[in-house]
This record gives C-alpha cells, sequence and structure tokens, in this order.
C-alpha cells in the first residue's frame, strides 16, 4: 500500500497542493507549468469548484514566493491563492477544492513562479461535469489499529484519505493526518508512533482522476487534463477514549455540510 502523509501546513506549504489542468489559451509551456478547473463532488445541494496548479519550478521562489489567481463566472470577485514558496528548483503542485457553486463557461488562471515561467491560461469548465463520491467509506478497528476503507471510484486513478478530529455534531475541527495512496485503503496505528488525544474522529476520503503519488516528479503535467473532477465523502466516527484501544462508535450525520474553504 502507497502512502504519504502529513499535516494540512506540509500539504499547503511543503509539498504545495492546488489545481492542475492543460487546454485552453495563454502563453505557457505545459510541460513544465499547467492548471486545471473543475467541480468538487461531496454530497452537498450543490457542486463546489476545485482547481490544482503544478510546475516544475525553474529557480527557488523563497522568501517571497508568488502568488496567482482565479476569475471566471463562478467567482463574484477574482480568487487569490498563495504565496507559494519554495527553496529549490523542484516539481510543485497545488489542489485546493471550495465552496463557489461552478458555472461553466471560461475562467482564466494566472501564476508566474518566475519573470520567464508564466501560466495565464483559460480554461472551459463544465459545471455539470462530476467524478462519483467515494462509496463504502468503513472504519474497522482492533486494539489498536484502524484501517478506513472505501470502494473503488470510477474514473479514479488516486485517493487522499485524512484523518480528522470532530466536534461533538460530527463537525471537523481539526486536521491531523493525511495519506496519498492508488489503493482501496490505508491503515492507522498507534504503535506506529501515531499518538492521538482523546476524542472523537472521521476519516474523509478524496477521489482524483490522475494518480497524486507521482505528481512530485518532474515532467508530469503531461497526467493534467482541461478539467479536473474530484469528490469526497466522510466515514463514520472513531472514538478514542485514551492512548490505548480504539473503539468505533457511530455518529449522526452533520446537520451541515463541513465548511468548504482551506486547502486540503
Amino acid at each position: 500500500m502507497s502512502r504519504k502523509y502529513g499535516f494540512v501546513l506540509a500539504v499547503l506549504a511543503s509539498l504545495i497542493l492546488l489545481l492542475a489542468g492543460c487546454g485552453g489559451q495563454g502563453g505557457a509551456d505545459t510541460r513544465t507549468i499547467n492548471a486545471s478547473l473543475g467541480t468538487w463532488n461531496y454530497g452537498g445541494q450543490n457542486l463546489g469548484l476545485a482547481f490544482i496548479f503544478w510546475a516544475d519550478l525553474q529557480a527557488p521562489t523563497s522568501p517571497e514566493g508568488f502568488q496567482g489567481t482565479i476569475t471566471g463566472p463562478s467567482l463574484s470577485s477574482p480568487n487569490p491563492f498563495g504565496p507559494v514558496k519554495s527553496d529549490f528548483a523542484r516539481a510543485i503542485y497545488l489542489w485546493f477544492p471550495f465552496g463557489a457553486v461552478p458555472v461553466s463557461g471560461d475562467h482564466t488562471f494566472t501564476a508566474s513562479p518566475s519573470p520567464n515561467q508564466t501560466l495565464n491560461r483559460t480554461l472551459k469548465l463544465n459545471a455539470s461535469a462530476t467524478l462519483p463520491q467515494p462509496q463504502n467509506v468503513t472504519v474497522q478497528v482492533t486494539a489498536n489499529t484502524a484501517t478506513f476503507s472505501w470502494s473503488p471510484v470510477p474514473g479514479a486513478r488516486s485517493y487522499y484519505a485524512q484523518l480528522w478530529e470532530v466536534d461533538q455534531n460530527g463537525q471537523l475541527k481539526t486536521f491531523k493526518l493525511g495519506w496519498y495512496t492508488k489503493d482501496t485503503q490505508v491503515q492507522f496505528t498507534q504503535n506506529a508512533g501515531i499518538s492521538l488525544s482523546p476524542g472523537t474522529y472521521r476519516a474523509r476520503v478524496f477521489a482524483f482522476p490522475l494518480d497524486f503519488t507521482l505528481l512530485l516528479r518532474p515532467g508530469q503535467a503531461a497526467q493534467l487534463d482541461p478539467q479536473f473532477n474530484i469528490s469526497s465523502a466522510l466515514s463514520q466516527g472513531v472514538q478514542v477514549q485514551s492512548l490505548g484501544p480504539l473503539r468505533v462508535v457511530p455518529l449522526p450525520e452533520p446537520e451541515v455540510q463541513p465548511e468548504l474553504g482551506g486547502g486540503w
């Protein structure tokens, strides 16, 4: 089972995830810098918006970093992201789901990691296109191990499984860990040097149409399609009563959807 894990700050800062894709118009070599825009199917009343940015950085961007912007009919005003910082010339990617409702039409994505590496690309969004949600997201536990599993998602090439602490209403509160995998399960064990404070936790699984386990390798822009549709689903709750045994307890579904903002 392949996995990559880290805290949200590592996801946002070190690994740098946002939306990737190709197609559209505008100057840039899509073999070295690219972006994509699409839908986020989280099972709410409306779809959310999702995007990814990918680049082979030609030079370090620190200390100032660089910023990017998305404009289009889905957004009431330009949506900025960044600053994105890296101390090395390297492959980076950023992905980001958020709560804007997708509206079909042309959206423009701009970013300039360096003076000679600029992306200005117009992406045509199909707001009705979706990736199915993960189904049968479950938690199985033994005395000290919890395994999160789900059914394969048609069209998905990889998954991102997260562990969240939730509040008394089942709402996501504190991100704990995340794994990238091409499998349909990940395992959490307290014997692996990971400890959780007493509380209640839920898994959330994202499905992607591209292989995220490879995206930190150079030259991966060829994976990126003009539209990037993702989906996600929550598991039942896992209650940690101490730093020892885990047990599964049913949780009611949240009365409202988890907050959609933030980069996961």
